[in-house]
């Protein structure tokens, strides 16, 4: 009995020691990095306010290669969420939501963790920028319920995610100044500005799935040449038009199309005509293979957002040779049209 009175004394005192403890240990742990980017405070704000961005350079899920990403909602805008799932024991489940903006200075984010262990936690990015140099403050903050935040007394943050958020930044920083480019073009893309002039193409659209367009774009400009060939018409450069594109759904509303003299048109069950009015409009050129594309759209966007404009559909893109004879795909040539206002 003796034994048992001492047992239960022991147990009620562990509690007790644990609930005043509990209060004395903070619930929230909070963490706080910040770089220097060379670079307008509006380039740096597409790239952190974008979750398609966001997740290309942030430290959430790179260690781990079976992460899958869905997206909901408009990305770069407040609701829009990124919904991540992998390995169990290295980045298990969780959702980050934009959770307010005001462009330019400052985006928040609401995370939940999902799996293993759920939790909650809030990013917050700030920005400020003096004579073309921008500061990224980065402020996580972690929330542990009573009695678990005890465990906060024995777990160091700042050591334990300090590095994976400096390396964060870091990432961010050489994404910034320095878009990646293929070997043998030079380290940055040039921008022109040019009005694009009103062009007729003949064309095929529809939606297709980011994996099938290589398949897709190649099987239809052959059938449109080969109309072009069969009517005696002379037809302009091939080119890929990206009317939307759709990150939730991985989906993109194209068409493989060819400009046709004026005066001349296709016809067919699967051939249209549609006209892309004049416009003023950026463009550069990228040489390379065409998977490494979206190097040049992200450049041309940093473009936009620093220069003030406002992008329209369609992206365009003019293959300037041919990859049935020209064997080396350091030397293929695409002009990136993106027009504006």
């Amino acid at each position: 009995m003796k034994y048992l009175r001492l047992f239960i004394f022991f147990i009620v005192s562990l509690i007790v020691v644990v609930v005043v403890f509990s209060w004395l240990v903070p619930v929230k742990q909070a963490l706080d990095k910040s770089i220097n980017i060379q670079a307008p405070a509006a380039v740096v704000y597409e790239q952190v306010a974008r979750l398609e961005n966001f997740n290309q350079w942030s430290s959430w899920n790179q260690h781990d290669s079976t992460v899958k990403l869905e997206y909901t909602g408009t990305d770069g805008s407040v609701g829009a969420s990124s919904h991540w799932t992998g390995d169990p024991k290295i980045s298990g489940e969780g959702r980050i939501t934009i959770d307010s903006l005001e462009p330019g200075k400052m985006v928040s984010q609401r995370i939940h963790f999902i799996k293993p262990k759920e939790g909650h936690a809030s990013s917050i990015f700030t920005l400020s920028e003096l004579n073309g140099l921008t500061t990224v403050s980065w402020h996580f903050e972690s929330e542990t319920p009573r009695p678990w935040n005890i465990f906060n007394f024995f777990s160091d943050i700042e050591k334990n995610l300090g590095p994976e958020f400096e390396k964060g930044l870091a990432a961010l920083k050489a994404r910034v100044e320095k878009v990646t480019v293929p070997s043998g073009q030079s380290a940055a893309y040039e921008v022109k500005e040019m009005d694009f002039p009103e062009t007729k193409y003949a064309l095929i659209r529809q939606e297709v799935k980011w994996n099938d367009i290589p398949v897709f774009y190649a099987g239809h400009i052959s059938i449109l040449f080969a109309e072009t060939q069969r009517q005696k018409i002379k037809p302009g450069t091939a080119t890929g038009l990206y009317f939307t594109w759709d990150h939730q759904q991985q989906l993109t509303d194209m068409a493989a199309a060819i400009p046709l003299p004026e005066g001349k048109e296709l016809g067919s069950p699967i051939i249209r005509m549609e006209t892309i009015n004049e416009s003023k409009a950026i463009y550069t050129d990228h040489f390379g293979d065409y998977e490494k594309t979206p190097a040049a759209w992200t450049f041309l966007r940093q473009y936009i957002a620093s220069h003030n404009l406002k992008e329209k559909a369609p992206v365009i893109e003019q293959y300037l040779n041919d990859p049935a004879t020209v064997k080396d795909t350091a030397k293929w040539q695409t002009r990136v049209w993106m027009l504006v206002e």
